[in-house]
């Protein structure tokens, strides 16, 4: 899975656009952001107006994509 991210101090916040389905979506909106051991997870809205978990995964370096909700009343 490819996104691009600003980058901070631990290399991979605010992620900027991803990969899906083969085109590339901007993060219009990050609804909320939190840290599990090893990982930090996005909820945001793409600029198709669905949301999308995006998993960073510390210890590898990959990330995993899910669509979560496919709804324009975010």
């Amino acid at each position: 899975m490819r996104v691009t991210c600003e980058a901070g101090y631990s290399g991979c916040d605010h992620p900027k656009a991803f990969s899906w389905l083969g085109h590339w979506l901007p993060v219009q909106d990050i609804i909320k952001e939190w840290r599990e051991p090893d990982f930090k997870i996005y909820l945001v809205k793409a600029s198709n107006n669905c949301c999308f978990k995006l998993v960073f995964s510390e210890t590898d370096l990959n990330w995993s994509i899910f669509e979560v909700i496919a709804s324009s009343n975010f």
